[in-house]
Order: structure tokens, then C-alpha cells, then sequence
């Protein structure tokens, strides 16, 4: 393909993406979803600026990527482990539920049951891992007990997902059987567990060796390669790549040079991760989705009701309290980039949602894009309805209504008013992170008096 080819689209797509987020955080819109604004109005449903779904899925998947692996970093195997029962308990339980409700009421309208469980499988498996995990990181939750809940149950959807992959021409009819599920599944966990316990023998010495040639190019190009060939090699066992660039993640976060690479990478993951989010925009039909508002919106709010419950009650089952299950439920409540590519899996097989063919294909694509569209507002909905919960709680355990900012360890964000003593020739830390942590009673043991601000509702 010559320069006069493509050049043109990556103009677009860039300046396009630029703009439309620039005019949504004029208007205070969070950058995801203008990404997202961008893609509908420049792609082919919209003013069919950028033509070329080939360039732009490219892009898309090296932004996912890069942003998984991004988020890997910053992560340890030690707080995997912690949260091992969240991934197989919850998740397990989440995507049990979430099927089987779905594919129940596509059968009471009259959907062949297989249609009807692959629409299920749809529904329950593919919550936008990219948009979840950005926005708690943009938030600073993810060591909150809502963010490692949420990363559990994704991380069980991930895997749940290969399986899904081998289930779907069973359900078509086109051969395979159970037991080659079950491999499925027990590939993707040996591969997972080979590539964890590699990471604590080889990653380490192997970045220290690069670090002491103090060179920022081969340091980077090192980098990129273990995020771009974990997640080649776990692709080539049936695994996601947004999986294996996540694993690649973890590799790297237990050398002492993982806050060194995060710095390094973090430029690269913005750029591309904006593509990917545009690239989501581009799959909506603009005229399609205007001629059938109604049905969309239906299937919207069947998805939305479905997924927030189910999944707050498999948060729920695991003994984490109200307010935190719901916000979970909220967040994870979407389809996400990996539904499409499930979906086209169905297609070629002959399944679509719903069983309704090529417009069902349209139609859930329309409201997938939709759920993504509204995911940040919902997660500030659904943080405030958590606060006025949690406030609630409080006011019946201590017989008073407490404000509805109080909040503890792991508890949904908001302010948090307390009632300062008077202090003089105190020091004041801004912020509550690692280095704080260790000055603070550094200062308190000289009898240094300090106050800590924070906006993380956990350090409050």
C-alpha cells in the first residue's frame, strides 16, 4: 500500500480524534467517550471520512495492547493471588448468571435455544476490559475494593472467553465437542500460570541487564518487545491478546524497573489507545441507528438491568458489601471490544444475537457502542448512588445520619469531611502513595504533627 493510500486516513483519524475530544473536555465530557464520538462521526456510518477498517483495526489492537499492558504494571503477582477467589468465585458465578438469564429471556421471545445461549455468552463474557480498567485507573481505584473486584471478574471473562470461542460452532452444529471446551480451558490456564511463574525467574535479571547499558532506546525497545511477544505467544495458544498483554504487564511489574518501563511505554499507550477507542466509534451506522432508536434503546436497557444485577449479586455472594457490589455492577454493565470479535465468530457460523440474522448483528453493535458511550456517566451515577447507600448504612448502624461522604477502606470515592484538631508548625503531605506511607510514621515517631490530603478514598 502506497504512502498516498493510507496517509490520508491516519490524518484524519488523529486530527478527528483530537478535535472532537478537545470540543468534549471543553464541554466536560471524559476523553473516552469523545474518542468514541470521534469514531461515529469520522467512520463510514457517519461522514465516511476514513474508509479503510483494515488501518484502523490495526491501530485499535496495538492500542489495546499497549493499554493493558500499561495496567499490568501496575499490578504484582502478590495482589493476584489476594484476589484469586474474587477471579473464579465471582467471575465464575457472574458469567453462570448473566448467560443463563439472558438466554432465558431470548427464549420466552421465541429465540431458538441456540441463538439464545450464544446471546447469552455475548452478553455475560465481554465487558469492555480497556474502558473499565482505564476508567478506575483515571480515577485512581484500582487498588479500591471496587477495582480489584471488577479486574477479578474481567479476568475470569477473558478466560471464559477462549472457551466461548470453541463453544460457538458446537452450538452451530459444526462439530467439536465438550471435551474439546475443557481443553480449552485447561490451555489457557497452564499457559497463564507458565507465563506467571516465568516472570519471577527470568523478567528481573534480564531488565537489570538492560537497565546498566543506561541506554533509553534499547531499554524501550526491550519493553515493547515483551509486551508485543507475550501477547503474540499467548494469542498463538487461543488466548486474547488484551490477556497476554496484561500477563506481560505482570512480567514486567516484578522488576525493579517496572515504574522505569511504565514512564518509558506510557506515551506510545496514549496515542494508540486513543485509536482504539475511535476505532469503536466507527462500527455504528449513524442512519441505522437513527431509523431503529427504539429497539436499540430497548436492548440497551434489557443489557444494562441484566449485567448490573447479575454481576452485583455475584460481587455480593462474595461478602462485599452493598455499595461496592452495585458500583461493580454499574461499571461492568457494557459489551465490550471482544464481543465484536465474538460476534463475528457467530456470524461465520451462522449465529447472531437474538437469532435475527444480519439486522440483529447491526442492532447489538448499535447498542454495544451505545453501553461503551455511557459507561463513564454511569460508573458517576453509580458512584453516587453507592455514597447515599453507604450513607444510609451508617445512619442505621449508628442511629444518626451520617454524611454521605464517609467512607473507609475500599468504600465507593467521594469526599471525605473530617474534623481537623487545631495544629501549628505541622507538615502537611500531600497525597497518601508509597513514600508517604513510610514518611508519615516517620514523622508522627519524632512527634512531628502532619495532615495528610488525599483524593483516594482508601487512604482517607
Amino acid at each position: 500500500m502506497s504512502t498516498e493510500v493510507w496517509l490520508p486516513e491516519v490524518v484524519i483519524l488523529l486530527l478527528g480524534g483530537t478535535v472532537v475530544a478537545f470540543v468534549a473536555f471543553a464541554f466536560g465530557i471524559v476523553p473516552i467517550v469523545g474518542f468514541l464520538l470521534a469514531g461515529i462521526v469520522i467512520g463510514p456510518g457517519g461522514l465516511g471520512l476514513v474508509q479503510d477498517p483494515d488501518l484502523v483495526e490495526a491501530a485499535a489492537e496495538i492500542g489495546v495492547i499497549l493499554l493493558l499492558f500499561t495496567i499490568g504494571i501496575q499490578f504484582s503477582l502478590g495482589q493476584l493471588a489476594r484476589i484469586q477467589r474474587v477471579i473464579f468465585g465471582g467471575g465464575g458465578l457472574q458469567v453462570g448468571l448473566a448467560t443463563t438469564l439472558t438466554a432465558g429471556v431470548a427464549m420466552a421471545l421465541g429465540v431458538q435455544w441456540q441463538a439464545a445461549v450464544f446471546t447469552g455468552l455475548l452478553v455475560a463474557l465481554t465487558s469492555s476490559t480497556a474502558i473499565v480498567l482505564k476508567l478506575l485507573a483515571d480515577r485512581h481505584e484500582m487498588e479500591s475494593q471496587q477495582g480489584q473486584a471488577a479486574l477479578g471478574l474481567l479476568i475470569f471473562q477473558d478466560l471464559a472467553t477462549v472457551a466461548a470461542f470453541f463453544l460457538v460452532p458446537i452450538l452451530a452444529g459444526q462439530g467439536g465437542s465438550g471435551a474439546d471446551v475443557g481443553v480449552a480451558v485447561l490451555k489457557a490456564v497452564g499457559v497463564v500460570v507458565a507465563v506467571l511463574v516465568l516472570a519471577r525467574r527470568l523478567m528481573p535479571p534480564i531488565l537489570e541487564r538492560v537497565a546498566r547499558t543506561c541506554s533509553p532506546e534499547i531499554f524501550l525497545l526491550t519493553v515493547v518487545s515483551i509486551c508485543f511477544g507475550t501477547a503474540w505467544l499467548t494469542s498463538l495458544m487461543g488466548l486474547s491478546l488484551s490477556l497476554g498483554a496484561f500477563l506481560a504487564g505482570l512480567i514486567v511489574s516484578e522488576s525493579e524497573f517496572s515504574q522505569h518501563a511504565m514512564m518509558e511505554i506510557l506515551p506510545l499507550q496514549i496515542l494508540f489507545s486513543a485509536t482504539f477507542f475511535v476505532s469503536v466509534g466507527m462500527l455504528v451506522d449513524v442512519r441505522h441507528l437513527l431509523a431503529n432508536l427504539p429497539v436499540v434503546l430497548g436492548v440497551v436497557m434489557v443489557v444494562l438491568v441484566l449485567k448490573t444485577a447479575t454481576t452485583g449479586v455475584a460481587v455480593r455472594a462474595l461478602g462485599i458489601r452493598a455499595p461496592v457490589a452495585l458500583l461493580v455492577g454499574v461499571l461492568l454493565s457494557q459489551v465490550g471490544e471482544f464481543g465484536f470479535v465474538l460476534l463475528q465468530a457467530g456470524a461465520a457460523v451462522g449465529l447472531t444475537p437474538g437469532g435475527a440474522g444480519e439486522e440483529g448483528v447491526r442492532i447489538f453493535t448499535a447498542s454495544s457502542v451505545l453501553l461503551m458511550v455511557a459507561t463513564p456517566f454511569l460508573a458517576r451515577g453509580g458512584g453516587a448512588l453507592a455514597l447515599r447507600m453507604e450513607a444510609r448504612e451508617r445512619g442505621r448502624q449508628e442511629g444518626t445520619g451520617s454524611a454521605p461522604g464517609s467512607s473507609g477502606e475500599g468504600e465507593p470515592g467521594g469526599d471525605v469531611p473530617v474534623a481537623l484538631p487545631p495544629l501549628e508548625d505541622h507538615v502537611i503531605v500531600a497525597g497518601y502513595g508509597a513514600g508517604a506511607r513510610q514518611l508519615v510514621p516517620l514523622l508522627l515517631g519524632r512527634g512531628v504533627p502532619c495532615v495528610v490530603a488525599t483524593l483516594s478514598p482508601a487512604g482517607a
